[in-house]
């Protein structure tokens, strides 16, 4: 018996399927202000369906000011993916400090512990968050223990979130790095806030499309709709998005 070749929009829709099967159906997001800000957890939502994907169920535990210690909270269990985010100040205090180098990595590791322990099928994700704006060395007039400079505290971010994601077999979401392209570019865009720390929306819609990309596999995001941001500022954040997502 001979079978009529398959169309190619019938081969497309059977990839979709099979691409989308593994798409996560339950998301925790745990973090501070630096995730709660702008609801970072619905703005990643948005853009899951911005893009037509399955909407899955999102959750966030993101008190102000939190550090990895503090976040052992996790024991509802049945996740797919959980997203960790430190205290914005821990990583790169790390460099220099011995005390909280060992409580980071230390807590980082038992945090990874107690999500596998009770959710084994979860990947785990560490939330690489930015360096302060350039205005708070300037307004501050001393160095900062975080660094020298946004240049060195996101190094600093990068490295010691990148140590813990290696050492407990998770992934990084480099949004710091994007946010570092943004204010390296000709004409960069104020992501940061007023107090030099937290994210304006434009900067919540870049670390969300660096999560969709991350989580979803998908290197040049570019979803419907974009919030409050007209569709230049959506490009040019969707434009460092797949920068660093290559």
């Amino acid at each position: 018996m001979r079978f009529a070749p398959m169309s190619w929009l019938a081969a497309f829709l059977m990839l979709a399927t099979v691409a989308f099967a593994e798409d996560p159906q339950r998301v925790l997001f745990i973090g501070n202000s630096y995730t709660g800000v702008n609801k970072l957890p619905d703005v990643f939502l948005d853009v899951v369906k911005g893009s037509g994907r399955k909407e899955p169920v999102v959750k966030s535990s993101t008190p102000g000011g939190r550090t990895l210690k503090q976040q052992l909270l996790i024991d509802e269990g049945g996740w797919d993916v959980v997203v960790l985010q430190g205290q914005s100040q821990e990583p790169a205090l790390a460099e220099t400090d011995e005390a909280t180098r060992k409580e980071f990595l230390a807590s980082a590791a038992e945090l990874c512990q107690r999500v596998r322990a009770k959710s084994p099928q979860a990947k785990i994700y560490f939330y690489e968050t930015w360096a302060r704006h350039a205005d708070y060395w300037t307004e501050s007039k001393k160095a900062s223990a975080m660094g020298k400079d946004p240049k060195e505290m996101q190094a600093r971010l990068r490295k010691w979130y990148g140590v813990a994601a290696k050492d407990n077999k998770a992934q990084l979401v480099p949004c710091g790095d994007a946010w570092e392209l943004n204010y390296a570019s000709s004409s960069p865009v104020r992501l940061h806030q007023k107090d030099n720390s937290h994210p304006e929306f434009v900067g919540t819609y870049l670390n969300a499309l660096i999560f969709f990309g991350k989580i979803y596999g998908v290197k040049d995001p570019a979803p419907k709709g974009a919030g409050k941001l007209d569709e230049a500022q959506a490009k040019l954040m969707q434009g460092y998005a797949a920068k660093v997502l290559k």
